[in-house]
């Protein structure tokens, strides 16, 4: 499992990377639109209990016409960044208060279908306004995701001991997370330093890349949440060893607003 975990991470990162540095902006804005929009919205989908393969087709179109339209909008970045703030700040509130037994959820399921609008498109047009602006910025928020993943994984494996969210995910421990936390400090370090940011410029930086690291765990945790609700272990198949798209950005679609926040804060965007 953790060989077929490495080979698909790999190849994940190849071709993410090609993408990054290779594709012009609006052809990297619909590939993305397609990935994180188009399969996340599907997965979704299945998650919710959309078994009728005609709804799943309609809620995919809905997602993304609505986000074609966003796009086609081009709003402000800072209102969408302050849409996604909020919409982050309700799930951290449903994580609080989760409890294994709650059918909070089972009654009210136009809740979390409703979340995944709020949750995939601001945080693929964000995605897309980084990279239109600098592909350096996209690199850089998918690197820090994937470097607390794994440095979260081998320190959770090697020194895990107590648990992070027992009613949600019983895997992830809290020395996992201090160790993702300690891997990223050191990157988003380097990468202030590279970038030759001033001291007070690079200190925001770090501390909002540290505030996304958080997010991104908060963001694991709310995937889990909703394959709780389902009953389901992984959100689709299509990568071996990791599950489907949406176990793959579910960290991602919470990091880049918060990193991209502090990027308006020190005046990159």
């Amino acid at each position: 499992m953790l060989r077929q975990r490495i080979i698909t991470g790999l190849i994940l990162a190849v071709f993410v990377s090609l993408a990054i540095f290779l594709l012009p902006n609006p052809l990297f804005d619909q590939l993305a639109l397609l990935l994180m929009v188009g399969i996340g919205t599907w997965e979704w989908a299945n998650l919710m209990g959309f078994t009728d393969q005609q709804r799943k087709i309609i809620a995919v179109l809905g997602s993304l016409v609505l986000a074609e339209f966003i796009y086609w909008l081009t709003p402000p970045l800072l209102p969408i960044l302050l849409l996604s703030l909020g919409t982050w700040g309700l799930i951290l509130y449903l994580l609080r208060s989760y409890q294994p037994q709650t059918t909070y959820y089972k009654t009210r399921p136009w809740l979390l279908r409703v979340l995944c609008l709020l949750v995939l498109i601001p945080a693929w047009y964000t995605l897309v306004y980084l990279h239109d602006l600098h592909y350096g910025y996209v690199f850089y928020v998918i690197s820090l995701v994937a470097f607390a993943d794994i440095a979260a994984y081998f320190s959770g494996k090697r020194f895990g001991k107590t648990k992070l969210a027992p009613s949600l995910s019983p895997g992830k421990t809290r020395e996992g997370a201090a160790g993702a936390l300690v891997v990223t400090l050191v990157w988003a370090c380097i990468c202030a330093l590279y970038t030759d940011l001033r001291l007070g410029a690079g200190l925001v930086f770090v501390f909002f890349s540290m505030l996304a690291v958080v997010m991104s765990i908060a963001g694991d945790l709310f995937e889990s949440l909703i394959k709780r609700q389902a009953g389901a272990k992984d959100s689709g198949t299509l990568l071996p060893g990791h599950g489907g798209i949406l176990d793959r950005i579910d960290s991602l679609v919470a990091a880049i607003p918060i990193l991209a926040l502090g990027l308006f804060v020190i005046g990159k965007l």
